[in-house]
């Protein structure tokens, strides 16, 4: 089950059930529609039979033995209205567990694929979030509305059928109240989700300071700082804000449709004064008369309350369609979706060449005229303060981002003539907020490449994990983080290094350290990269940072400011040189002393 790019509609809430099971989805409502003509019609046909025959009973018309039968088929009427809105509630978990399953990883797929600069874009971002959010509960949400509204829309023809034949004006009266409720309550859920999109950005805000505020991550600092007054009245403020927004739609609706309903139930009032006068002259039966004012009242709550809410609920998920459609339609990473090369390009020269490049949201160039060589099995630094453009430079050559101005050539190619699978395969990068995967260590480590199975150890072991794997319970194999219950935690350092042992476990020709280091105090700094370098004698290495503690590792420096090179040379070189390069060494020399 995939997303097509198409205009969504609120319709599609019920297609996509459909595709996902589509026996579940007509049974269900087969179902409800069964069960909404038995409430009502039928419901009143089995009271007015009752009530006529109890009536006859009491009279000494009928005999006593003639209420038995029309008790039986009351019981059976009621029996079977429940029994249906159970398999109907079955039918229901079975259509979104199977969502759930089918519809997920469309999500994935379609998220996985979508150009980087969305995901950087505040606009774009807030919109994935609102999708991606909860959109299996969107889905079910939209089709259980419509399933309400179908269940509604045969409650009033089967009551308005019954009433024509009694009192044909009283039935006009109902369907001239019933098009204004149709209309206030669509307009009632338009306004709704328009307030909750107002409101996503307060969202995002109160979702990250509340896991600031009771995440296990945090707690240390929590506990230590005790900073948790000051961020509980930020978090307070941004959920104020993004409630009052909500509210404030919501109230004025609910009077206006809420008033709306209590118009309808006096004129319920006035059909049930105005049949006395039939009943008295025997025009109408008892039975027939408690029958329809039953029928009629339950139709009036479903008018009212219940209409309210299955339109506002369509109302609301056809917004949402409109934001699925701006999702599956944001554009995307020509071969986002494939796999890494089984054998990677050898590369033997990679060159920048008077590269231009600013963000989407910006006029301001991060590179600017940017030229440079790598050569195979060398080792490079590119060092400078933060802001100079060092992790764009990354996010061009790993194709995040297409759009530059000039050239960036591997082997002599345009980069842009590579496919993403053999642009994937070239690089493998340690970032600076490198991911954690809670999962087993030789799991985390195996994902620096999925093509090739039983070396894990070896990676772990090159980069400094031997340790830490005796000390796990199962070894490479022991899960990690807390959220399996036989999983280990471990410290920030150990972490760092599995995320080096996934670059070792990577065939890529280039190996990259975009400031993964950060977080440690210069002398351990110094010790990791000099570790990475002796690993990685004989592949071409970068390292990137805006702390010297690998420089002296590289056999060539490039100093980079305002996204231009400004010094390029080895580390006795550029210190001789008594430039920016020589200030900037001078200034952290005692952190490695």
């Amino acid at each position: 089950m995939t997303f097509v790019k198409k205009k969504y509609k609120s319709y599609d809430t019920l297609k996509l059930p459909f595709k996902a099971s589509p026996i579940c989805t007509v049974l269900e409502l087969f179902l409800s529609i069964s069960q909404s003509i038995m409430q009502t019609a039928v419901m009143a046909m089995v009271t007015a039979e009752f009530v006529d025959t109890a009536t006859g009973i009491l009279n000494h018309i009928r005999p006593k033995s003639d209420i038995y039968p029309s008790l039986a088929l009351l019981l059976i009427t009621l029996g079977v209205v429940n029994m249906i809105g159970v398999f109907a509630k079955m039918a229901s978990s079975r259509i979104s567990v199977t969502l759930q399953r089918k519809l997920k990883p469309s999500f994935v797929q379609t998220y996985a694929a979508i150009d980087y600069k969305h995901i950087e874009n505040e606009k774009s971002w807030e919109l994935i979030s609102r999708v991606s959010r909860d959109p299996v509960k969107s889905i079910m949400d939209g089709m259980d509305a419509l399933i309400q509204f179908i269940q509604i829309i045969v409650s009033i023809f089967s009551v308005l059928l019954l009433i024509v034949t009694q009192v044909w004006w009283a039935a006009l009266i109902i369907f001239a109240f019933s098009v204004p409720m149709f209309w206030l309550s669509m307009r009632a859920g338009k306004k709704n989700y328009q307030a909750e999109c107002e409101a996503e950005k307060f969202n995002r805000r109160t979702n990250y300071l509340g896991e600031v505020l009771t995440g296990r991550d945090n707690m240390d600092e929590r506990t230590l700082f005790g900073y948790s007054e000051n961020i509980n009245h930020k978090w307070q403020e941004q959920y104020q804000t993004g409630r009052k927004l909500q509210v404030k739609v919501t109230s004025k609706m609910f009077l206006i449709t809420k008033g709306s309903s209590m118009l309808l139930a006096l004129i319920s009032l006035m059909i049930a004064l105005t049949l006395i006068g039939p009943v008295l002259h025997g025009q109408i039966t008892a039975g027939m008369f408690m029958g329809i004012i039953s029928a009629v009242f339950g139709m009036i709550q479903k008018l009212g309350f219940q209409m309210s809410r299955s339109l506002e609920s369509i109302s609301r998920v056809s917004e949402y369609m409109k934001d699925l459609t701006q999702f599956v339609t944001l554009s995307e990473t020509k071969g986002a979706l494939e796999k890494p090369d089984v054998n990677p390009i050898s590369i033997d020269l990679l060159e920048f060449r008077n590269v231009c490049f600013h963000y989407p949201n910006s006029e301001k160039y991060t590179l600017d005229g940017l030229s440079f060589q790598l050569k195979a099995g060398r080792h490079y630094a590119f060092v400078g303060t933060n802001g100079a453009g060092k992790t764009t430079i990354i996010k061009l050559l790993t194709g995040l981002y297409t759009d530059y101005e000039g050239e960036i050539l591997i082997n002599g190619i345009e980069l842009s003539k590579y496919s993403a699978s053999s642009l994937k395969a070239m690089f493998s990068v340690v970032y600076q907020d490198f991911a954690k995967y809670y999962i087993s260590m030789k799991d985390n480590i195996s994902l620096g490449n999925i093509h090739a199975k039983g070396n894990e150890q070896k990676a772990a072991q090159l980069a400094g994990l031997e340790e830490t794997m005796h000390n796990l319970k199962d070894g490479i194999n022991t899960p990690l983080g807390k959220i399996r219950k036989d999983g280990q935690d471990i410290s920030g350092g150990q972490w760092q290094r599995i995320a080096i042992a996934r670059s070792l476990f990577s065939q890529a020709p280039i190996r990259i350290l975009d400031e993964p280091t950060s977080a440690l105090d210069p002398i351990s700094e110094s010790l990791l990269y000099s570790e990475f370098e002796k690993l990685m004698n004989d592949k071409t290495t970068v390292f990137i940072s805006h702390r010297l503690g690998s420089t002296k590792l590289a056999d060539e420096i490039l100093v980079i400011d305002a996204g231009k090179i400004v010094e390029r040379g080895t580390h006795e070189r550029l210190m001789a040189q008594k430039g920016q390069y020589a200030d900037m060494f001078e200034s952290q020399r005692e952190w490695y002393q």
